[in-house]
């Protein structure tokens, strides 16, 4: 993901197919591919950040944070 977007609590938004450095695999994955689906930070599957949305989602990992990523 070259141009990074973030929510408007600064935390970086991802898709489905993006992986980072800080990926760990989600607990319940099937199948742990190296995919922020799959990621235990993704919040593709969290009810609090209101889910997928058209492929998107919010990275949970606070070094991915937009401030962390400006240092």
């Amino acid at each position: 993901m070259e141009n990074l977007m973030y929510n408007d609590v600064g935390m970086m938004v991802v898709r489905e197919d993006h992986c980072c450095d800080h990926f760990e695999p989600n607990d319940d994955a099937l199948v742990p591919m190296r995919e922020c689906w799959c990621c235990k930070w993704s919040g593709f599957r969290s009810e609090k950040e209101g889910g997928p949305s058209d492929g998107y989602s919010v990275c949970n990992y606070i070094g991915n944070a937009k401030e962390a990523v400006n240092r």
